[in-house]
Parts: C-alpha cells; sequence; structure tokens
C-alpha cells in the first residue's frame, strides 16, 4: 500500500501530466482557429503544470523543467501578442527563450550526472562508518556543523566508494515529517 507522500508524488504527476496535455490541446486549437488568446490559456496550463510538478523534484538541479519550460511559455506570450507589439516583445522574448534553453540544458546534465548519487558527499567517522549522506558539499558541512557537533570526517562518495554500501546512521528522515516542515535542515 502506498503511503500518503508517495500517493500525492503521484496525483502531482498525473495533475501535472493532465495540466501540460491540456496546454498541448489549447495549442492546437489556437493554431486551427488563429485565435491567439488560446495561447495565453496554455502558458497558464504549462505554467500549473510546472508548478504542480515541481513539489514531486528530487534531488540538486531537478528544477531544469522550469527552465525548460521558460521558452516555450516564451514562444506562446510572443504568440498571443497582438501584431503591433510583437516586433518589440521580439526583441525580449527570443534571447530570453535561447538563455534559458541553454541553462535547462546545462541543468538536465548536472541533475542526469547526479541521478545516481555517484557524486555524494559523506560525512563518516572512522571507528563509527558512515553517519550520514549528502547531495553537496555544502550540505554535508552544514549538517557535521549544526546537527553532529563532533569531530568526522567529508568526502565525496567517489573517493570513499566502501561507504557507498553502508547505511547512514541518520538517515533522511521521509517527506512530511517535522524535520522537513521547518524544524532541521
Amino acid at each position: 500500500m502506498p503511503t500518503t507522500s508517495e500517493a500525492r508524488a503521484r496525483q502531482d504527476r498525473t495533475t501535472a501530466a493532465g495540466l501540460t496535455g491540456a496546454a498541448a490541446v489549447f495549442v492546437a486549437l489556437a493554431a486551427s482557429s488563429g485565435h491567439r488568446w488560446l495561447a495565453l490559456v496554455a502558458a497558464g496550463g504549462l505554467f500549473g503544470a510546472v508548478m504542480v510538478y515541481r513539489r514531486v523534484m528530487r534531488g540538486s538541479y531537478a528544477y531544469w523543467v522550469a527552465w525548460a519550460v521558460s521558452p516555450v511559455l516564451s514562444l506562446l506570450m510572443l504568440w498571443a501578442q497582438p501584431p503591433d507589439l510583437r516586433e518589440a516583445a521580439t526583441l525580449l522574448a527570443l534571447p530570453w527563450a535561447g538563455l534559458s534553453a541553454v541553462v535547462a540544458l546545462v541543468l538536465f546534465a548536472l541533475w542526469r550526472s547526479r541521478r545516481g548519487g555517484h557524486m555524494d558527499w559523506v560525512v563518516w567517522h572512522p571507528e563509527l562508518g558512515l553517519l550520514r549522506r549528502e547531495q553537496t558539499k555544502r550540505a554535508a558541512l552544514d549538517w557535521a556543523r549544526w546537527h553532529y557537533r563532533e569531530p568526522c570526517l567529508i568526502d565525496r562518495l567517489d573517493r570513499a566508494p566502501e561507504l557507498a554500501r553502508q547505511t547512514p546512521l541518520y538517515p533522511h528522515p521521509p517527506r512530511g515529517s517535522a524535520y522537513w516542515s521547518g524544524c532541521g535542515t
């Protein structure tokens, strides 16, 4: 039986997919009918899909999805402009669309390289073993400094592969607990 957080994540993915599908339908309607205002409705649907989907994104650099949708939103907004304003809007929309597409590609590459966790940082003690596994050096340092508060070592997981098979003594609590609600970092 799925937990509440798993069910919520599945529902959020379904909602985001539905909003994206609705946006595609409105783009097709706008293209076939010539009513540019439908492009605004499609842009709103895409924006809503990203806002819902961001709740299920996991890991560093997972916000590449928002950057990938940004050029599409820019082009939809450009399409919806009246003809007398379209030239001026093009000067802003096209460079922004290009820049955000490049940022999305870079973030996607970084996200993809970190998905398996081989670039994680570990906090460990020579006698106790693996204490904590974090996605960034900053998070590992912060946890060691503010939560563990005893001498320990911090290193990248690929430099200490023997720690990859160990279970951390202080794993992350599940999302939705008091820890994720702001009582900790």
